[in-house]
Formats: structure tokens, C-alpha cells, sequence
């Protein structure tokens, strides 16, 4: 089965997808561009490619946005070569114009998406979006949520196939919760007998790191905060002025660093205020971290089950919040491990080659 797939970057966890996958199918990945511009050139550099892999030069809109044509240049000369297509995204620019040619030129593609979150729009918007998303022969779905999103964007529900979406694999989740942290936290640095909580994630605004601190304002418990961004000097500053030792802001770590931080902490929790997935929960689960999420993020939205392996919350209520830090047990950690095994990247491939069976007509 030759496959190509159309993906904006090459995001570390999707590249070990991929590689994976390419021991099963003939797959060439086009990405749009060498790297996400937010993204450090670190979050890159263990990448293998076992698989066909063609880089377009870089061209951005806002953050992440290409605005190439060279997709529908690469389509146009060569889809007859691949059995099936897949777009991973229709929003760049260079998306649509690919999009639109395999369209008009009857073209067969599937359209993977990561998620989705349904808003208040205009309907010149929406008919708009529709417009791309209905093209599709077939769709590729990670939650309940994408599915509702694609089927209100004019999408057969019929065509939507789900997948398994995450960042890790079997061997990369713990075998049982680990009883003894002290020398886990004595090599990065950490406060022993205290809880620790931990959110890794881009310092931009839509994460709300702010709300997250200021929780901590009146608390015994450690916050560790992990990743780089526009808002760092924002955290850094909003802890000095009020006086918080207990909070500490540590820079972006490759994968095997940050698991092994993971396990060094208590309490994974993140305040977002939207993702339409979010890797983060899970990889805390596969960690046998229990998981504290705004109900604003897809995948926790989809995993995490109240008082089994964690909470949701409303970003509204800081005082439930608070009273969920509190409610936390040493058995959600079990039950956190239990949810990761059912979402590893053997699980993604399966799922994944069970979808382009459907596909191609297997």
C-alpha cells in the first residue's frame, strides 16, 4: 500500500508514528516545513526518518501557517503514484490550495485531524470550513470530539474512522506507580516530603499558566512549570512579586528527560483554556501521574475520569480546583497507568493501519 501523508512538521512524536507505520505501508511524509517557529531547534534533534520524508522551505503565516504551494505542485505531479492520500490539517494556506486542487480534479484524499472544538463563528466562516472539510472521502478521528466537529463541518459521519492518538510506547510506561522519589528529586534539584505538581507545556497565553500559579499563592505544594515561550518573563515576575518560593520554572526538556521529571512529581495539572488534543495528559498517565485539567482540553476531556485518575475542572471555580488538588490519591496513580497503556503508539499504528484497510478497500 503506497501512502502519502501531508503533515505541517516534523513533530518528534508523530516521526516515531510514522516510523512505525512505515514498517507496514510504503509511506512517503511531505512536511510543510522544517519546524513549528515557536518550537526550540532541541525539540527536534533526536529525529530518525525511516521512511520517505520530503521538506518544503519554510514559509509562515502567523506562528505555524505555510503559505507554499509547493503541496499542490507535489500532488499535481505525483498523486498517481500513491494509493492513498492523507491530508494531516486543511487550514494553512498551503493546505486549502491543496485542498482545493485535488477537489476540483476529483482526486481521492482522507483528511486526518488531531481535534477539534466547535465556536461561535460567523456563518460565512463556517460555510467556509465546510467547504474543505467536505471534500473528504474519508476522515481521520482521535475523539468524540473531532467527530462531532467533522460531522458539523459538513462531514458523513459514515467516512469518520477513528485512530489512537499519543506520544509514547508500550515500554515507555511505568510498570507500576514508583514508591520512593527522593532520588528522582535529588538529581533535578527538587524539595523532598512536599507534593509536587507539574505542568509542561509553551509559555503562551492560551495555556493560563497565570491562573495556575496563583493557585499556589497560600500552599504547601511545589509547582514546576516546563517549556519555553513568549509569557516566561511574565511567570517569572508575577512569582517574584508575590513573594513564591514554591514555585519553580524550569526550561524545555527532550522526551526521555522530561518522563523521567514526571516521575519525579505527584500531580500533573494544566489550566488551558483550550486544545483541541493536549500529548500532556496522557504522557502524565503514562508516567503514573493522576491528572488535573481544565475541561477545555480534548484529551482530558476524553481520558480523564473524575476521581478514578484524576479531575476536570472549570477554569470559573478556583476554590473546586483547589479542593481537587487536595482530593488526590495514591490509587489514581494505578488507574493513571492503566489509561496509558490502552493509548501507546503501537495502539496508534493499529489503529492507524486498520483505518487505511478500511480505506483502500481491504
Amino acid at each position: 500500500m503506497r501512502v502519502l501523508i501531508i503533515f505541517n512538521h516534523p513533530a518528534p512524536y508523530k516521526v516515531k508514528v510514522f516510523n512505525e507505520l512505515a514498517k507496514h505501508v510504503d509511506l512517503t511524509v511531505l512536511f510543510e516545513r522544517t519546524k513549528e517557529r515557536n518550537r526550540p531547534d532541541a525539540f527536534y534533534s533526536n529525529n530518525e526518518y525511516n521512511f520517505d520524508s520530503i521538506f518544503l522551505k519554510d514559509g509562515y503565516v502567523r506562528d505555524d501557517g505555510s503559505i507554499s504551494s509547493k503541496v499542490r505542485d507535489y500532488i499535481k505531479k505525483h498523486h498517481g503514484e500513491y494509493d492513498i492520500i492523507i491530508m494531516n490539517g486543511y487550514s494553512h494556506l498551503a493546505e486549502i490550495k491543496a485542498i482545493r486542487y485535488m477537489s476540483k480534479h476529483n482526486i481521492k484524499f482522507a483528511l486526518q485531524i488531531n481535534g477539534g472544538l466547535i465556536k461561535k463563528e460567523s456563518k460565512l466562516k463556517k460555510a467556509y470550513k465546510t467547504s474543505l472539510i467536505n471534500k473528504a472521502s474519508y476522515y481521520l478521528s482521535p475523539s468524540r470530539y473531532a467527530d462531532e466537529y467533522l460531522v458539523y463541518y459538513g462531514a458523513n459521519r459514515n467516512k469518520i474512522l477513528p485512530y489512537i492518538y499519543t506520544n509514547y510506547s508500550e515500554s515507555e510506561v511505568l510498570k507500576e506507580p514508583i514508591k520512593s522519589k527522593d532520588e528522582l528529586r535529588d538529581r533535578f534539584n527538587l524539595p523532598k516530603g512536599k507534593r509536587i505538581f507539574v505542568n509542561a507545556c509553551q509559555f503562551i497565553e492560551r495555556k493560563n499558566n497565570i491562573q495556575l500559579i496563583s493557585l499556589f499563592k497560600n500552599r504547601d505544594d511545589v509547582l514546576l512549570l516546563v517549556g519555553e515561550g513568549p509569557e516566561k518573563d511574565k511567570y517569572l515576575s508575577y512569582i517574584k512579586e508575590n513573594n513564591m518560593n514554591n514555585v519553580i520554572v524550569l526550561p524545555f526538556m527532550e522526551k526521555s528527560e522530561l518522563f523521567d521529571l514526571l516521575k519525579a512529581c505527584d500531580v500533573y495539572i494544566t489550566l488551558s483554556k483550550e486544545d483541541i488534543f493536549g500529548h500532556t495528559t496522557l504522557e502524565a498517565f503514562s508516567n503514573g501521574l493522576p491528572v488535573i485539567s481544565s475541561n477545555k482540553v480534548v484529551s482530558s476531556v476524553e481520558y480523564v475520569k473524575d476521581g478514578y485518575n484524576g479531575y476536570l475542572v472549570s477554569l470559573e471555580n478556583d476554590a473546586l480546583i483547589a479542593q481537587r488538588m487536595d482530593e488526590i490519591t495514591k490509587s489514581m496513580s494505578i488507574h493513571a497507568l492503566e489509561s496509558a497503556r490502552n493509548n501507546t503508539f503501537e495502539k496508534n499504528v493499529e489503529s492507524l493501519l486498520k483505518a487505511l484497510g478500511v480505506i483502500y478497500g481491504k
